[in-house]
């Protein structure tokens, strides 16, 4: 079952080694995020995740996404033999979703043995049920194919502030006064912070 919440909005209270605490309305959410989605939420701050909802007999996890392909490439994965929602996790802490078909496209084995939790069999039954699933699905198709740089968030620091409630032109402005005061090298979650506070100044 995935439906239940079809997103979350609120304030991000703490940050867990893989999830975070979102308070929303006074109730405080335990969400479970990838890799990516951890570095660009900040503490205080306001935060849209979509979510996913995961109910067993024994769990009763939310899973969120900054972005709708990240949850279509989840529930995907999850359609996959084999592929549970820590497995899923992982691959998109591992890899955009870009990344991701490409790697399907390319056969690539080694993009998805280099994840936790996945051997070279697991690779291979993703590769193929992933390759079946892009030729029943043209939206699918679309959303693993769509090239990077035609997205207008592939920026993490813009798309995290996008996420923010901030217009894209607002959070191009903010990421490029952040990089500016903090340098290219910078963590995304400490240029968010940098943006978030000089968007605060104006």
């Amino acid at each position: 079952m995935g439906a239940m919440f079809a997103f979350l909005r609120g304030t991000v209270v703490r940050k867990g080694l893989t999830h975070i605490e979102l308070d929303v309305n006074s109730v405080g959410y335990q969400v479970f995020v990838s890799d990516r989605v951890h570095r660009k939420l900040v503490p205080e701050s306001h935060a849209t995740l979509l979510t996913y909802c995961y109910i067993r007999e024994d769990a009763f996890n939310i899973y969120g996404f900054l972005r709708e392909e990240e949850r279509a490439m989840f529930t995907t994965l999850l359609s996959v033999t084999g592929v549970g929602p820590k497995v899923a996790l992982a691959v998109l802490s591992a890899m955009s979703v870009q990344e991701f078909g490409r790697a399907i496209l390319e056969n690539d084995l080694n993009a998805f043995t280099k994840v936790s939790g996945i051997g070279k069999k697991g690779a291979q039954r993703i590769i193929l049920e992933m390759k079946a699933k892009l030729k029943q699905d043209a939206d699918l198709n679309a959303i693993l194919g769509e090239a990077e740089e035609a997205s207008p968030d592939s920026d993490d620091v813009i798309a995290a502030l996008c996420s923010l409630g901030c217009t894209i032109g607002e959070a191009k402005k903010a990421a490029a006064a952040a990089r500016k005061k903090l340098g290219d090298d910078a963590k995304d979650e400490d240029l968010v912070r940098a943006a978030l506070q000089s968007m605060a100044k104006v």
